[in-house]
């Protein structure tokens, strides 16, 4: 009987210390050779995407080159999506967010690695007209990932 009771005010002890291994924003990703804590940032990168998309102009400075994406110890977090838009006081297209003009926005397969997710590709339809397209993306968690945007090819990217 006393083992018993030993054993009951051990683990009464012990409750207040119950989940200490985990972080207050959630939890450490570890994949492959790669660990990401709370708050750390990967930053998302294109490799020779076109300068034309369906005979449309890329409007480079609007891709997604250079954002930085947050884990935040439970999902991936990008900057708050930005829209494009003409502007007739600056006579060019402008950016309601220079963070994420595209709308980047991507998830991960926790288990697997895999990440996946989408952007948008702005074109010159003319001088003072837009025409966006799609971007999807998909690949693993450090590795080659692939941009692909319907009519217009499939391309590299990374995210590191």
């Amino acid at each position: 009987m006393k083992l018993k009771n030993l054993a009951l005010l051990l683990l009464t002890a012990l409750i207040p210390f119950i989940g200490l291994g985990k972080s207050k924003g959630g939890s450490i990703l570890a994949i492959g050779d790669m660990t990401l804590e709370p708050e750390d940032s990967l930053t998302f990168s294109l490799e020779d995407f076109p300068d034309e998309v369906m005979g449309y102009e890329v409007l480079s400075e609007f891709l997604p080159e250079g954002v930085d994406i947050v884990w935040t110890g439970k999902k991936f977090k990008a900057p708050k999506a930005g829209r494009v838009k003409y502007s007739k006081k600056e006579e060019d297209f402008v950016s309601t967010n220079d963070e994420n003009p595209c709308g980047l926005k991507i998830s991960i397969n926790k288990k697997t690695g895999r990440v996946s997710g989408s952007f948008k590709v702005y074109c010159a339809k003319s001088e003072k007209k837009l025409k966006s397209y799609t971007a999807k993306f998909g690949g693993y968690l450090g590795g080659e990932l692939t941009v692909s945007v319907k009519g217009g090819g499939s391309f590299p990217a990374s995210l590191d």
